[in-house]
Formats: structure tokens, sequence, C-alpha cells
């Protein structure tokens, strides 16, 4: 009996020691969870108030601002034996043996929000996204096409769609082609982009060149093609970039868009009720004429129902469901890229300040 006794006592005190340590295995759990949930919020966010816009109601961006995930697990083990015997053992005497244990498990996170407001608000929504950063990233390797079609009005006086208090304007023809000619040239190594700083604490200046040598007749051809549609003069050997719309034959200028104007280009491809527009609770699309879309394919959908596992991001409403559709690859990217035009804004060069914090006992 006492052998059975100490054998349970033993199971029991490694079974909760088996338990007593959660911090390692909440390190990949949490790590995933909360990634997730970020990014799915984030999306959420952004697709809210593209939506908005559409109804002319204000932005309104919340940051996390830190994540503390509290854990505890307490635990405990109780153990009593009771024995009665009389004079003389025998078949009366009693023993009985008490084994217990406790446990109590507490998750307690604390998530903290910073609404943008202020300064925040007007970096990272209002003002026009830094010429020079967009270039440094398409000398990382982002799409010309994409980011150029997305980011800039202007190139040179060559206009972008524009979308305004009187309307939409389509973009030229010869701004849509300038865009394919720098992704080409990107693609074949042909577009190269060298940033200077002249003298501590001044501004970066980057420069734009093309290679004369070791380059394809075809490649030599859409360089040629691309100064004359720029205006830009083909003897120089760099080309200084600019955020303006003035520009002589050795500067390529840029006017940039603000994350507030990408929004509302985005907004104008919101599918809404007819009856919204016509009682004017909301603003007209693009219209059915309008050219080349840009950028191309971008569509955000409404239903009554909930789209489910079909939607890539999903918000409801004004009593409708608003969505991008898990399979339209085009409207995926441009909400990506809105994640990297934050980062495109950030001119103070400050480092993330969302930790996550677990504590476990």
């Amino acid at each position: 009996m006492a052998k059975r006794c100490w054998l349970l006592l033993l199971g029991a005190a490694l079974l909760l020691a088996g338990c007593a340590s959660i911090g390692p295995g909440s390190v990949n759990r949490d790590r995933f969870d909360y990634n997730t949930a970020l990014s799915e919020s984030w999306k959420r966010q952004i697709l809210l108030n593209v939506v908005k816009l559409r109804y002319v109601e204000p932005l309104c961006f919340v940051d996390v601002g830190q994540i503390v995930a509290g854990y505890s697990l307490e635990t405990g083990v109780n153990v009593g034996a009771r024995r009665e015997f009389h004079d003389t053992p025998g078949p009366d005497d009693l023993m009985s043996v008490e084994l217990g244990g406790t446990g109590k498990y507490t998750d307690r996170p604390t998530i903290t929000y910073v609404p943008l407001t202020g300064t925040s608000f007007l970096r990272g929504v209002m003002l026009p996204i830094p010429a020079h950063n967009i270039m440094l990233n398409i000398q990382s390797g982002v799409s010309a096409d994409i980011i150029l079609s997305l980011t800039v009005g202007a190139i040179n006086g060559l206009r972008n769609e524009a979308i305004t208090t009187v309307g939409y304007r389509p973009a030229d023809a010869s701004f849509l082609r300038a865009i394919q000619l720098i992704r080409s040239l990107q693609l074949s190594g042909a577009l190269r982009i060298k940033s200077i700083r002249p003298l501590p604490g001044q501004e970066v200046v980057a420069y734009v060149s093309f290679p004369a040598r070791n380059i394809s007749e075809e490649t030599a051809a859409q360089v040629t093609e691309l100064r004359k549609l720029l205006g830009l003069d083909p003897a120089a050997e760099r080309y200084a970039l600019i955020q303006g719309s003035a520009s002589s034959g050795q500067e390529i200028a840029f006017q940039t868009y603000s994350l507030m104007q990408v929004l509302a280009s985005l907004s104008v491809r919101v599918d809404v009720p007819d009856e919204d527009v016509v009682s004017h609770r909301a603003l007209p699309g693009l219209p059915a004429e309008a050219s080349r879309l840009n950028p191309n394919g971008t569509h955000i959908r409404f239903s009554e129902s909930d789209p489910g596992t079909d939607a890539f991001a999903k918000v409801p409403f004004r009593g409708h469901w608003f969505w991008v559709d898990d399979r339209d690859l085009a409207t995926k990217r441009v909400f990506s890229f809105i994640l990297l035009a934050f980062t495109l804004l950030d001119e103070t060069k400050r480092d993330s300040v969302l930790q996550l914090t677990v504590p476990t006992q």
C-alpha cells in the first residue's frame, strides 16, 4: 500500500513539473499569433479608411504602441496520510492516504493604442512622399511601374491621373509610357540610382544615370526615347532628382502624392450601392469611359453578406460588407504598398517603438 502511494505522489510531481515552465513554448505561438493579428487589423484599417473617403468621412488611423502579454502558472501538490490501529494488529486497522494538486493559469495581455494625430498625422498622411525615397526603393528592387503610378503625380510635366473636387482626370499617355520605359530599364539593369549626402546633416541627393556601354540596341533605344519624353539633355552623364514641377534638361522633377491622395485614388474604385450615390451619401466613382485605370485593375467590392474566406480584407460599414477579393493580385499589391508608404514617409530614422513583452511565472 505504501509503495503504491509513493508512486502516485511521484507521478503527480512529475506531471506538475512538466507544466511549470511556459516561457519557451509561448514564444513560437505568440510571435505568429500577434504577427497575424497586427497584419489583419492593418489591412482592415486601410480598407475602412478608403471606404470612408468615398463617403466623405474623416480619416482616422490608430497605431498599436505596445503589447505586453503576461502569463502566470501556479501549481501545488499536497500529500497526507492517516493510520488508525489497535493495540493488537488486526483486520480493524485503518490506513488512508490523501493526494491532491492545484493549478491556476492566467493570461492578461495589455495592448496600448496610439491614435495618429498632430505632427504624426501630417507627416504620415498629408505630406508628399519624398522623391528620393521612391527612387531608392526602385533601386532596391520595388517594381518601378507600380510605385511610380501610385505615388508620382507628374514627372517633368508628364501628368499621372488625378482625383480632384471637379472629377477624374486620366493619366497622360506619355506618362504611362515613361514609367513603362523606366520599368524596362530597371529590369535590364540600365537604370542607375546613386545617393549622395553633400555634407553631414544635409539632405540626401539622388542622381539617375544610364550606362552607355555594354547595353543592347533595344535598351539604348529605350534610353533615347525616355530622355526625349522627359526633355533630358542627351549629353548629360547623370540627372539630379528633385521634388517639384520645374526642371531643366539636367534634372528629373517629381511631383509626388501624399498618402491621402493614394487613398483617394483607391476610393473612387470602391463599389457602392447606387442609391448611396443618388442620395449624395457617397461620391461618384470612376466614369465608365475613363481610360486605363491606374493602378490597373484595382477594385474594392461590396456585398450585403459577409464574403467569408474569399476576402483578402473585409470591413462592415453602413450595413454592407466592403472587401477585396483574395484572388485580386493587383489590389493586394496596392495594399502591401500602402504599408510600405508609411515607411517611405518616415524621415525621422526612428526605430520602431512597438514591443512585445511576455513575462512568465
